[in-house]
């Protein structure tokens, strides 16, 4: 169950993201880093598909998934969700005619939520609401529903980043603090940082994109029941 939480044109900031990737720890995966067959993009990298849960290329265009929580359909549609941040990120169509073409072909993937953005504009779409939303200045909360849907970590989530980046000096920790609170409700994956021993919360991302266009990016790795892995930092200025 999957958390990203993020602003857009905050103090400072074109964007900042502080986002939680759930999975079975058992699913291949890389780290983030630079593609070996894009070095342009960074990210990390699903090995099963090739794709990737969040993403961003050298020239600022941002990319970024999760699931809908939904009973799996029978037959499953063909294609990964995944591919959707990767097609995005090493293409050159703008946001909105890219997710107007994703529309065309949205019922070949199971349900997604996608948030995709440049220098342009960012914007949301979902295949379960079938509708191109541009993303106006604001903080926003994203898990397995619809974009600020009413669980519970998405609102405190949103709440707690707003008030975080009332100081624009606001640095990567107390934003993976904010998505490392294992507390929950008595509702199953209700926390923003789950653990157990099969699935859970494998990666902790930190993303901001200053308005003078420095980039900063951090991963950390988490294993069987929330076991501290690898970090990696990155920081590039766009063009």
């Amino acid at each position: 169950m999957c958390l990203i939480l993020f602003s857009i044109d905050g103090p400072g900031h074109l964007l900042t993201v502080a986002a939680n990737r759930d999975e079975f720890y058992s699913r291949p995966t890389a780290q983030a880093a630079y593609w070996t067959d894009h070095p342009e993009i960074l990210g990390g990298r699903d090995l099963s598909e090739g794709g990737t849960w969040m993403g961003i290329n050298r020239n600022g265009r941002f990319a970024a998934v999760t699931n809908f929580r939904e009973p799996a359909p029978d037959p499953l549609p063909p294609r990964s969700r995944g591919a959707l941040t990767r097609e995005f990120l090493v293409g050159a169509m703008s946001p909105q005619a890219y997710l107007e073409a994703t529309d065309r072909d949205a019922d070949l993937y199971r349900g997604f939520n996608l948030v995709i953005g440049d220098s342009s504009g960012f914007y949301y779409y979902s295949n379960r609401a079938r509708e191109v939303l541009p993303l106006e200045s604001g903080t926003y909360g994203l898990s397995n529903q619809l974009l600020n849907c009413t669980w519970p970590k998405v609102v405190d989530g949103r709440n707690r980043l707003a008030e975080l980046l009332r100081d624009t000096n606001c640095e990567a920790d107390p934003l993976f603090d904010l998505i490392g609170n294992a507390a929950g409700t008595d509702q199953p994956f209700s926390a923003p940082f789950i653990s157990s021993v099969e699935y859970g919360t494998c990666a902790s991302t930190v993303l901001s994109v200053t308005k003078g266009g420095e980039v900063f990016f951090e991963e950390r790795s988490f294993g069987v029941n929330g076991k501290v892995g690898d970090t990696a930092k990155f920081s590039f200025r766009l063009p």
